[in-house]
């Protein structure tokens, strides 16, 4: 007997019967020769089924609808016209400015993004913008409404043959059938949020990082609804139909009522194991490998639970496998070709040094090395993998640095923050190789070399292109955190080496817990300094130490210049309690003096300085306005890029949103369109 016909088990059979096929459901058997309340049941219980179908459909109508939506805003977006040749003169962007077009569409932007994105409910859904929980927020009310919309909301009382008993039938079963077939249906959706090669991240540019905030709870909404269609389904066959306990019996013993159950067991598993209780428990990357391999069988399971919509699950399939396959395919492309002209065809990893920097929160580790490979954009990472500790982890990693144009081999840096697991190892690696010489805090340890294989790049330029005229051109403030200076390091490098941001604004604010991590990016820091002297580019640096104690930091008052030319740079404590972002001038060429806050609130900073905070930080918020208000070019937006701790996303975008003014950039002040990159990958 098919195992599926069981739920057609009270349709009766004759001489004269026929079947009528229903997408995703058994056949139904005409004409119905079972007593009247049982007929009826039926008809119910088909046409719910059809409504659901139906339901599932127009689900994907709507997604594939917003989805052509998207791509017809972005490729309706004015393109900002560009000074192509012509230095960036602010008088080549008026037309820009004169558009009315151009104002509307910015002024909505920005409008929206005062709303939009700060966060909300942060102690149920986390750091995530209120954007993100408005989509979501959509999609649950589609999924709420069309739930409960078309059930036959009426109880049938059947007798049960030869027996005294009577069986209750009701539209539980076509609702515990509707939240199923919309469990199937989004299973795609949720491959679709959570994979590294999103086709998602192509129509809409967003990053596939920000799409895993819908993945998650996308898929706590599949847990939900399997668990509501396996409790309707327990309570039919085990309350509502009779004789008991042989019906229940025999439903439980169906092949695809096993299968079901196992898929229940494997989507709980998936639940409580993406909950960040148990990450921190079981630790990331055990959870990262387990997830994928629990998700590909609970695949499996679905379909051969519900083989009669299979196509949800071949579709999922089909996602969950062109994935991984471009993934190898990137990182193919990366290391396989000639080592040396036309000889050792092969794989290569790539050959890094791997460069040490002690200090009291782990340390952090510089890795550097050259690779034959196409280059990427500003403000992209790869994930990487060290076969020197194992070959079944790759973490991404930021690259900090600029890549080179051809036929120049790009040069990869990476700052990489040591904590627990894979960079724990890869520390140890680096110190195992080193010089036996004790390391002081202000000092590195000498380098030592390891293979590294790359996959990627990933995520989106933080220095977009416009197609013929070349970069976008925009007052850009730079925040980070720690090693969060991977993202936005790159970005001023590019900018201050491209003749187009002559008259943007840039400021780099880079926030670190003690004055000595300055010489993870000494190098670029010295060439940075010399380009805002020389250069008379509209560069503002500013860094902020944030846990240097008052009495080490008088007592070693400068960092002196290393063998490799490291800056020297003098650090002098503020009072305590003085965390205000504003500074005074700097009149010193060869010192970094911090201070307390200006009268005037203007953020007043030449070229460089420094500023050591007694155990608190600064004021994103003042940092923010005051770039926007004083420094910013009302020729230009403002481009916010920032990665850190998961605080100070949260408080930069309450910042931004903050100065975001629809109303003046209708008026053509530019520079009040304000949007924000955070990146919270900390390396």
């Amino acid at each position: 007997m098919d195992p599926l016909a069981r739920r057609a088990h009270i349709q009766e059979h004759s001489n004269t019967s026929y079947f009528v096929s229903h997408w995703g459901y058994v056949d139904r058997t005409l004409p119905c020769t079972n007593d009247g309340g049982s007929c009826e049941y039926l008809d119910a219980v088909y046409w719910m089924h059809d409504i659901s179908m139906l339901y599932t459909f127009i689900l994907w109508a709507v997604i594939g609808g917003v989805l052509l939506l998207i791509i017809t805003l972005r490729f309706s977006k004015p393109a900002p016209k560009s000074s192509v040749g012509q230095k960036g003169s602010e008088a080549q962007v008026g037309d820009v400015r004169g558009s009315a077009y151009s104002r509307a569409w910015m002024g909505v932007q920005s409008w929206l993004r005062k709303w939009l994105l700060p966060e909300g409910f942060v102690s149920f859904f986390g750091n995530v913008t209120r954007l993100q929980i408005l989509v979501f927020t959509i999609l649950l009310g589609y999924l709420l409404i069309f739930s409960l919309v078309g059930i036959v909301y009426k109880t049938w009382i059947t007798p049960v043959k030869n027996t005294a008993l009577h069986n209750t039938r009701t539209g539980l079963g076509g609702f515990s059938d509707r939240v199923g077939a919309m469990a199937y249906a989004l299973t795609p959706l949720t491959i679709a949020l959570s994979t590294r090669e999103s086709i998602l991240t192509l129509i809409t540019g967003i990053p596939y990082q920000s799409l895993n905030f819908l993945h998650r709870w996308t898929g706590r909404v599949i847990f939900i609804q399997s668990f509501l269609h396996t409790l309707g389904w327990t309570l039919i066959e085990g309350k509502f139909y009779q004789p008991q306990p042989s019906i229940y019996t025999g439903f439980i013993k169906e092949t695809y009522i096993v299968w079901g159950i196992i898929a229940m067991a494997l989507l709980t598993f998936l639940y409580v194991f993406s909950l960040q209780r148990v990450i921190r428990w079981t630790g990331h990357e055990f959870s990262r490998k387990a997830h994928y391999i629990v998700a590909g069988i609970y695949l499996g399971a679905c379909w051969a639970h519900w083989s009669h919509l299979a196509c949800w699950m071949i579709a999922s399939l089909g996602l969950f496998g062109l994935d991984r396959g471009i993934r190898l395919l990137r990182t193919g492309l990366i290391h396989v070709g000639y080592l040396n002209g036309s000889k050792n065809f092969g794989f290569h990893s790539a050959q890094s040094t791997v460069e040490y920097f002690d200090d009291e929160d782990g340390g952090v580790v510089r890795m550097e090395f050259k690779h034959n490979m196409d280059p990427w954009a500003v403000g992209q990472h790869y994930f990487l993998c060290f076969p020197a500790l194992t070959i079944w982890q790759s973490h991404p990693m930021t690259v900090a640095s600029v890549p080179a144009s051809h036929p120049t081999l790009p040069h990869h840096t990476y700052i990489i923050r040591c904590r627990k697991g894979e960079t724990f190892r890869l520390k140890a690696l680096a110190l195992s190789q080193a010089s036996a010489t004790p390391v002081k805090e202000t000092e590195s340890c000498s380098s030592t070399t390891t293979p590294v294989i790359l996959s990627g790049p990933y995520g989106t330029p933080l220095i977009p292109s416009l197609p013929n005229t070349g970069p976008e051109v925009t007052n850009i403030l730079a925040i980070a955190g720690g090693t969060g200076i991977s993202i936005t390091l790159p970005v001023v490098l590019a900018a201050t080496s491209n003749e187009l941001f002559a008259n943007a604004a840039i400021d780099f604010i880079w926030v670190i817990r003690r004055a000595t991590n300055v010489q993870w990016i000494a190098q670029e820091l010295e060439e940075l300094k010399a380009r805002a002297e020389l250069s008379g580019r509209n560069l503002r640096m500013h860094i902020y130490v944030t846990q240097e104690q008052e009495t080490s930091a008088l007592e070693t008052n400068s960092l002196r210049t290393s063998e490799k030319g490291d800056p020297e740079i003098k650090v002098t404590p503020v009072p305590a309690g003085c965390c205000s972002p504003q500074v005074v001038p700097v009149e010193e060429e060869k010192t970094v003096t911090a201070c307390c806050a200006s009268e005037t609130g203007q953020f007043k900073c030449k070229e460089f300085c420094t500023t050591c905070l007694n155990s608190c930080h600064p004021s994103l918020e003042g940092i923010v306005a005051g770039f926007v208000e004083s420094r910013a070019s009302s020729s230009y937006r403002t481009w916010v890029i920032a990665s850190g701790p998961a605080g100070m996303g949260s408080d930069l975008r309450a910042a931004v949103a903050k100065v975001n003014d629809g109303g003046r950039v209708w008026k053509g002040d530019m520079r009040w369109n304000v949007d924000l990159h955070w990146d919270d990958r900390m390396g």
